[in-house]
């Protein structure tokens, strides 16, 4: 009778782990892992304005030190963002590799 009361009392202890973990997350878990890939923790996500803080050579385009380009896309590899594609003043999409934002821009609004 007292293992089946640990027992009991470890299930209860594992149910309002995950009910608390439920109520931390909003929505669930399945919506934070949707939620992943459009946030990242540099401060980096769709739509975040970048400024060049040196002139940086994009793809065919140069940009301009103190000009400002928007992020059009997250590209993910291995569940590590890679490179972003970023909104270029005329229109134009260009890639560049996290390496070189890192280096180069730094985020305006998030």
């Amino acid at each position: 009778m007292l293992i089946r009361t640990r027992r009991s009392t470890a299930g209860s202890l594992i149910v309002a782990v995950v009910a608390a973990l439920a109520v931390v997350v909003p929505g669930g878990a399945a919506e934070a892992a949707e939620e992943a890939p459009a946030k990242v923790s540099s401060g980096i996500a769709v739509g975040v304005q970048l400024e060049a803080v040196a002139d940086v050579k994009v793809a065919r385009a140069e940009v301009a030190r103190g000009s400002r380009v928007s992020v059009a896309r997250l590209i993910e590899k291995q569940g590590r963002l890679t490179a972003v594609d970023v909104e270029l003043a005329d229109g134009h999409i260009a890639r560049v590799a996290m390496a070189t934002v890192r280096a180069s821009f730094r985020v305006l609004s998030e």
